[in-house]
C-alpha cells in the first residue's frame, strides 16, 4: 500500500512538476520581450507586459500552495516522492530556469535605473535651458540712450 501511494504521489508531483516547467520557460520568454521593449523604448506595450507578470506573480504563488498542499497530505511520502530521479531533474530544470529568470529581471532592472538616471538628467538640462531662455526673453537688450541720441 505504501509503495502504491508514493508512485501515485510521485505520478503526481511529476505532473505538477511538468505543468511548473511549461510555466516557467513562457515566463522567460515573457521577461526576455520585456527586456527588448525597454532596450528599444517601446513604452507603448510595457504596461501589457507588466500586466502579464503580475498574473504570473498569482500563478506562481498558486503553484506554491499546490506543492504545499501535496506535502502537507502525506510528508513522509513526499519526501520519498521528491528524491525520484525525473522529479529531480524536473526541480532542478525548474531550478535553472528560475536563475535565468532572475537574472533577466536583475538585468531589466539595471537597464530601467540607468535610463531613470538619464532621464532624470535630461529633464534637469530641459529645466536650465527653460531657466536660461526665460532669462534672457526678460532681459532683452533696450536701446540704450546716450546723450539724447540712439
Amino acid at each position: 500500500m505504501e509503495m502504491n501511494e508514493i508512485t501515485r504521489l510521485e505520478r503526481e508531483l511529476i505532473y505538477i512538476l511538468k505543468e511548473e516547467y511549461s510555466f516557467y520557460q513562457s515566463l522567460y520568454i515573457l521577461i526576455d520581450k520585456q527586456k527588448d521593449m525597454v532596450k528599444f523604448e517601446k513604452d507603448e506595450k510595457l504596461l501589457d507586459i507588466f500586466t502579464e507578470i503580475e498574473r504570473c506573480h498569482q500563478r506562481i504563488q498558486e503553484s506554491e500552495t499546490k506543492i504545499a498542499a501535496l506535502k502537507e497530505k502525506s510528508p513522509k511520502y513526499f519526501h520519498i516522492a521528491a528524491t525520484a530521479p525525473e522529479v529531480r531533474k524536473l526541480v532542478n530544470s525548474i531550478i535553472t530556469l528560475v536563475k535565468k529568470n532572475i537574472d533577466i529581471v536583475k538585468e531589466n532592472e539595471d537597464y530601467l535605473q540607468d535610463r531613470q538616471v538619464r532621464l532624470k538628467t535630461e529633464l534637469k538640462e530641459l529645466t536650465n535651458s527653460h531657466k536660461i531662455l526665460r532669462y534672457i526673453r526678460e532681459n532683452e537688450p533696450a536701446s540704450l540712450f546716450v546723450d539724447n541720441k540712439n
